[in-house]
């Protein structure tokens, strides 16, 4: 039977039916959007003001989906999400942008937001993340530029600030309330992003690790760019830093340490990083936005910053102490099908299409031998080994003999059957 699973899922590739195209999210701290207190006032850092500069940064990435942290709440939920709507985004006779309803279950003076394209995603739900903290909020997308049903799931979320272990508690906290959350309502092969200002400073944080590394491997999410360390205050990170833009130390509502975190991410489930779930991750397209890898301990704009047209530049400077995070995706014809897998303890990752080497690791909570094999485009074996389940060193098969087209690799166990289709170029 399982035989005949592999044949009917390669017989069906070539009559399905999709479109293509490529969409860009970008992930925002904001700072303080319309809150007002003691050190972040209606004079250093007035939210009409920074509507305009927010408005010159999109206009210039041009993304499809924008997730924000630090809105303000104000008395009206409503009125900051709106505001920006109306004069960041829908303004100058555009009118393809829509909002998610804000939320604010957990009680913070600060909450996240979601901004999409109307004419390539439908917002279908959005279920909240009760945490001691803030919100974490789950937006489901429908692409509308597909024929068949493909979704794109937005986490966002900002987690606790601060270097003390207490802080870094909280941040894990509310990364376990995530998890539980996921594991318990998401099945596996998901089109999952988790964006936001994690404020964590190195990569074996708890919090960190609970995402890249979970119990339930299936759950597990990538960085797009594999920069991970202790990015805090290291210039061997200076080219992924996204804060502080700022070391002007006469604005109380900044922070002015100068470029040496790195806080904000953009994350990716296993099926956007190999394309198993008709939306893939385009390589080299992950940017923190403005950063040159000259800002080290500095600011934005001095020295000049070319990466970026001038008013760009002041715009990223004057808006924010973060720099927004932008990668891209593309829909439609990422040459893979979805896995099948008979445990949620067990996860195949690979790199695909290839030119002639497969490179694949593992990421499993059994110990077993797992048989890997390599079928033709008619089902014959072709090729086969056998590796440990827990071996999570990259691995790598030569097919560079093998003749280019579609092949179908598949991992077989005790209670483990896996399968991808791989295509050689």
């Amino acid at each position: 039977m399982k035989f005949k699973l592999l044949i009917i899922s390669l017989s069906l590739i070539p009559f399905s039916v999709f479109s293509q195209g490529k969409i860009k999210v970008m992930s925002y701290n904001l700072l303080n959007f319309g809150n007002y207190t003691s050190y972040c006032t209606a004079e250093n850092n007035p939210h009409a003001n920074k509507a305009a500069y927010l408005a010159t940064i999109v206009n210039n990435q041009q993304p499809d989906i924008i997730a924000v942290c630090e809105l303000g709440k104000s008395s009206n939920i409503n009125y900051m999400t709106n505001y920006i709507l109306g004069n960041s985004l829908n303004n100058n006779g555009e009118t393809k942008w829509l909002a998610a309803a804000p939320t604010d279950q957990s009680g913070s003076y600060l909450i996240n937001g979601l901004y999409y394209d109307s004419n390539k995603f439908q917002l279908m739900s959005q279920p909240v993340v009760v945490t001691d903290v803030r919100d974490i909020n789950i937006y489901k997308l429908k692409c509308l530029q597909m024929v068949e049903e493909t979704l794109f799931y937005v986490v966002v979320m900002h987690l606790k600030a601060g270097s003390s272990s207490s802080d870094e508690f909280g941040r894990a906290a509310m990364v376990i309330a995530l998890m539980e959350r996921l594991s318990s309502e998401f099945g596996n092969n998901q089109n999952f992003i988790v964006v936001g200002d994690l404020n964590v400073y190195y990569h074996t944080e708890p919090a960190f690790q609970m995402l890249i590394n979970p119990s339930n491997p299936s759950l597990a999410f990538y960085d797009p760019i594999n920069k991970l360390g202790y990015w805090n205050n290291n210039d061997s990170f200076k080219d992924y830093h996204t804060q502080s833009t700022s070391d002007d130390y006469n604005n109380t509502c900044f922070s002015y340490g100068g470029m040496d975190d790195r806080f904000d991410w953009i994350l990716i489930s296993s099926s956007l990083k190999d394309g198993t779930a008709d939306i893939k991750y385009v390589e080299d397209t992950y940017w923190a936005v403005g950063q040159d890898g000259n800002r080290f301990n500095g600011n934005l704009i001095n020295p000049t910053n070319t990466s970026l047209p001038t008013d760009v530049i002041n715009a990223l400077y004057n808006m924010s102490d973060h720099l927004p995070v932008v990668a891209e995706f593309q829909i439609g014809d990422n040459n893979s099908v979805a896995s099948m897998s008979s445990t949620p303890d067990f996860y195949a990752n690979l790199v695909n299409p290839t030119d002639g080497i497969i490179r694949y690791h593992l990421k499993s909570n059994l110990q077993t031998s797992v048989e890997v094999s390599i079928y033709s485009s008619v089902g014959q074996k072709i090729y086969t080994t056998s590796t440990n389940s827990i071996n999570s060193d990259i691995q790598t098969i030569d097919i560079s003999g093998f003749e280019n087209g579609i092949y179908i690799m598949s991992f077989k166990g005790e209670g483990i059957f896996q399968s991808y289709k791989i295509v050689k170029k």
